[in-house]
Formats: C-alpha cells, sequence, structure tokens
C-alpha cells in the first residue's frame, strides 16, 4: 500500500464472517440433530435457520462485490462430551465466533456491511446469553 491508500478490512472481514455463518450452520444442525427435548431441537433449528439467511446474505454480499466467497467446510469440530453443559457451551461458542466475525465486519467503509454486521452482532449476543453465556462489556471482544 502507498501512503495515504487506506486499506479496506472488507474481502477479510467478508470471509471471516461468511467462515463463521458456515461453521455455526453446521453446529446448529448437529446441535438439532442430538438435542434431548424438542424445546432444545426447536431452538437449534430456528438458529441454524438464522445462521443460513445471514450466511446466504454474507455471500451474496461477496459476489456483488466481486470477493471469491470460501465454500463451506465438509465438516467442522463438535463437542466431544454431549451433555446439556458441553452443547450450551459449544453454542454459545458457536456466538461468540461469529461476534467476532462481525465485530470486524462493522469496521467496513460499506454502510450495508456495517448495518448488517450491527444487526448480526446484536443477534449473536442474544443468542449467546439464550445458551448461558455472559454479556461481556463489549460483546465481540476477547476478555483480558
Amino acid at each position: 500500500m502507498s501512503e495515504g491508500e487506506e486499506h479496506s478490512v472488507e474481502p477479510e472481514a467478508l470471509a471471516e464472517a461468511l467462515a463463521a455463518e458456515h461453521a455455526a450452520v453446521h453446529g446448529y444442525e448437529f446441535l438439532r440433530g442430538v438435542a434431548e427435548s424438542a424445546p432444545r431441537r426447536d431452538s437449534a433449528g430456528e438458529h441454524a435457520r438464522r445462521h443460513k439467511a445471514l450466511r446466504d446474505t454474507l455471500h451474496a454480499a461477496a459476489v456483488d462485490r466481486g470477493v471469491e466467497p470460501e465454500p463451506a467446510r465438509p465438516s467442522y469440530p463438535l463437542p466431544e462430551e454431549r451433555d446439556q453443559a458441553s452443547l450450551d457451551a459449544y453454542a454459545t461458542g458457536l456466538e461468540e465466533t461469529a461476534a467476532r466475525a462481525y465485530l470486524w465486519l462493522a469496521a467496513s467503509d460499506d454502510a450495508e456491511l456495517r448495518s448488517t454486521a450491527a444487526r448480526a452482532l446484536q443477534e449473536t449476543t442474544v443468542r449467546a446469553l439464550r445458551w448461558g453465556g455472559a454479556l461481556d462489556a463489549l460483546p465481540g471482544f476477547e476478555q483480558a
């Protein structure tokens, strides 16, 4: 980059957010399959649906901006333990990963991407809380 030239966060941030959404979709489909109660299956299914919608929005945004979107991987890490606390922690982790990605995307110069990121950051925070996560002062930031 030459002096005075700004570096856009958009391609990297879009890729990071899209990767987080691929992982969340995979993770919530897994959770829906192993949930022991209908309300937990329904909740996981609804969260999977929301993440699919965000994934599709990000994919379209990447294509519209000439960024080659990364495809989903064939598999993602899953929790080793299947007890409720471990599954809740896993779901919380999916949301925290997405929140960090959206926080980065919120730094975009593109108003549409900033708006999408802000809404998604809010949604990921609420979902993390529903799975038992703690509310950070600034969701998406690592705690020191």
